[in-house]
This record gives C-alpha cells, structure tokens and sequence, in this order.
C-alpha cells in the first residue's frame, strides 16, 4: 500500500469515528455539588405560613423555597436549617434566579433599599388562644362527659396551647422580613423573602441558591 493510499485510509476511518461520536447525545450531569430538587431526589412539597413550599433536605441543610409574584418583582419565600455544629454564614446577594424558557436570562437580586412594593394586605386575624375555662372541656374524649380536669390539668394544657399559638405568630412574622445576611448558629433556623427581577413572559424558572460550597436548585413553572 502507497504512502498516499494509507493516508486516504486512516483519512476514511477518523471521518466515520467523528461521526458516530456526533450521533450519540450528551447527558447533563450535574456537579457533585449542585442539588436539584425532583421528583426522584429528597424534594417535598410542604405548605406552612401561607405559602407553598418546595423542600429539600441533606445531612447539612434543609432548604424551603416558595416563589410568587409581588408587584413587579419575583419574590422567593426562603427558610435554611442549619443542621451541622458549626456556623453558616449567607448573604441572599448571592442568590439569583435563572429564566429557562421562553428567552434565557437572569433575574437579579434586588436589595431591600431598591425595593417599590404596593401597600401590604391587611392582616388576617389571629385566632384567640385557648383560655383555662376552654381548656376545661378538653380532656381525653374517653374519660366521656364526667371527665373533670384538675386545675394542674387546665395549667398544664393552656400553657401548651399559648406557647404553640405564640410560636406559629412568631414564625409567620418571619417570614415577612427581609432576609438579610447573617449567620446561623448551629442547629437553628433562619427565614425571610428575597426579591428578584421579573420576566412576566417567563414560563419555567429555576431559583438558584448557592450555601456553603453547595448550590441548590428549585425549578418553577411560572402561572399566568
């Protein structure tokens, strides 16, 4: 075989293999640490504090995300556990949201300084906690209608009910604040809504959260 007819070979040979390498699709694979939240991973859907939560759960975090529309922004309902011993320092400037469909962009954070939000809703009423004479007529339903408490009963029972009412009330209040940034202590929680740019023609939305080295995705369809 001539010099010239090996290379028109080896020529034919590399043309085929490049070409059956461009057949066969990519896969997306995500980076070791980039934690989506789908149907197939550690991601639930939880309602609390009027809101629709997607959240996901590791070893180090748990990470709640509601979003909705406000005014002209997109506003991300947030809430982070800290479940390690150590500190977690977070600043929401490093959260963004991503537009995937129809036109790719990014929506940018808007800092609380730079907000123009229209007037809050009036609050809804809070419901009345359980008084000692109430918690008298709420014994055991199978002690039947001679059930009588003790006064250390009634204590006990509306002491319980005053710190589980006042607990939901301090929640729900902080969710309504800005989340700025902080550091949270070991083993504890912080909560707050962050605003972004909005795409009103935006159809699907991933709101991207970066923590401590990992960066956790919730993808959104938009509601129209």
């Amino acid at each position: 075989m001539t010099l010239l007819q090996k290379l028109s070979l080896v020529a034919t040979i590399g043309s085929a293999t490049f070409a059956v390498a461009a057949s066969v699709p990519s896969k997306t694979i995500l980076p070791d640490n980039v934690i989506r939240c789908e149907p197939n991973a550690a991601c639930v859907t939880k309602v609390a504090y009027g809101h629709n939560y997607k959240v996901l759960t590791t070893p180090r975090f748990t990470v709640m995300v509601a979003v909705s529309s406000e005014g002209s922004y997109t506003r991300a309902d947030v809430s982070i556990t800290n479940n390690t011993d150590m500190p977690l320092n977070l600043t929401p400037e490093d959260f963004r949201v991503e537009v995937l469909t129809p036109k790719p962009r990014i929506l940018l954070y808007i800092p609380p300084a730079n907000l123009v939000l229209p007037p809050p809703a009036a609050p809804h009423p809070v419901p009345p906690l359980v008084t000692p004479e109430h918690a008298a007529f709420s014994g055991p339903a199978s002690a039947g209608a001679n059930f009588v408490p003790s006064n250390s009963d009634v204590d006990v029972v509306y002491a319980a009910a005053k710190e589980k009412a006042l607990q939901e009330t301090a929640e729900k209040a902080a969710t309504e604040n800005h989340l700025s940034a902080t550091s949270i202590p070991p083993n504890e929680v912080t909560r707050g809504r962050v605003y972004f740019e909005r795409d009103k023609h935006a159809h699907l939305i991933n709101v991207v959260l970066p923590i401590a080295g990992l960066v956790f995705e919730f993808p959104y369809a938009m509601k129209k």
